[in-house]
């Protein structure tokens, strides 16, 4: 897949986990299906003409993204649905699936409509540099893609300069749902845990023992009956509407020793949900610094 200096060389094939995808031409018209596919669309300065809908957001659309949209609006696609029809209505030259489950059969379906692209990792395991790449390789500018990429690491490793007292600190990333009776635990190869440890935090030991267990799965649920066997230096939740209030009421959770020492982060803010689930070179600038800090005064609490 070599480029000439200028970029937009096509056509292109495209290997991706399903498949080869052939684009011909320059994509104009992009659809996104997704998390945060549509970043890396806006990072490169494209619109896409239909995107996926974010229901915790009023406009449904990531707040990163608003300038970048220049005050359009693309079609807003309903989460956790492939409507076909409404896909093929926006007459796209390119499917940009890259962050979601979508099977072979489900690609080839897609595939009749125009070339789409999914992961070349696993379903819903794409991290912002693998979809950041295949966009790139996808809309004929991999090497805008590949700076882009390369800013966006640099603004985390001057985030881990300015903290280096996290360096070595445990933590636990989960997630909480009421009714459940536990906490999710994610593991090594989540990209939500993939950053921090990028960063030089490491995953609580006793998160790593239960990795030994299910070596393919990105996490698993702890009970709160169990959590007195974990610790680390840090928990940081996230919470979907109503969830934070039902898992500070639980003498469990409270009890648990991060909570307890006030080594705790709560994400149950739309943007901050978002921006740590859905990492992109647009996220992190935006709310990084922020995130990073907050870990960094919860550390602080100590054992």
């Amino acid at each position: 897949m070599a480029f000439a200096s200028g970029e937009k060389s096509f056509p292109i094939d495209i290997p991706h986990a399903l498949g080869t995808t052939r684009i011909e031409a320059e994509p104009k018209r992009i659809v996104t299906l997704g998390w945060n596919g549509e970043d890396a669309v806006l990072a490169l300065g494209r619109i896409p003409v239909g995107m996926h809908r974010y229901g915790l957001f009023e406009r449904g659309v990531l707040p990163w993204n608003e300038a970048y949209l220049k005050g359009q609006t693309p079609e807003l696609l309903q989460s956790g649905v492939l409507d076909y029809e409404a896909i093929a209505a926006l007459e796209p030259d390119v499917i940009l699936a890259i962050k979601t489950g979508i099977n072979e059969i489900e690609w080839q379906r897609l595939s009749s409509i125009a070339p789409t692209i999914v992961y070349t990792s696993a379903p819903w395991r794409a991290d912002w540099r693998e979809q950041m790449v295949l966009t790139g390789l996808a809309l004929g500018e991999p090497q805008k893609a590949h700076r882009l990429v390369e800013a966006a690491e640099k603004q985390l490793h001057d985030l881990t300069a300015a903290h280096p007292e996290l360096s070595g600190k445990t933590f636990i990333f989960g997630s909480y749902f009421p009714g459940e009776g536990t906490l999710g635990v994610y593991f090594a190869r989540d990209p939500r845990v993939r950053e921090l440890a990028a960063m030089g935090l490491r995953l609580a030991p006793a998160v790593e023992a239960l990795m030994a267990n299910e070596p393919n799965a990105n996490g698993t649920g702890v009970s709160l009956e169990e959590l007195d066997h974990f610790d680390a230096d840090v928990l940081i939740v996230w919470y979907g509407p109503g969830a934070r209030a039902d898992a500070e009421g639980q003498p469990l959770f409270k009890s648990f020793g991060p909570v307890r020492r006030g080594a705790y982060v709560a994400l149950d803010d739309p943007v901050s949900v978002w921006a740590t689930s859905a990492v992109s070179v647009l996220s992190i600038p935006y709310a990084f610094p922020d995130f990073v800090e907050r870990i960094a005064v919860a550390a602080a609490k100590g054992r």
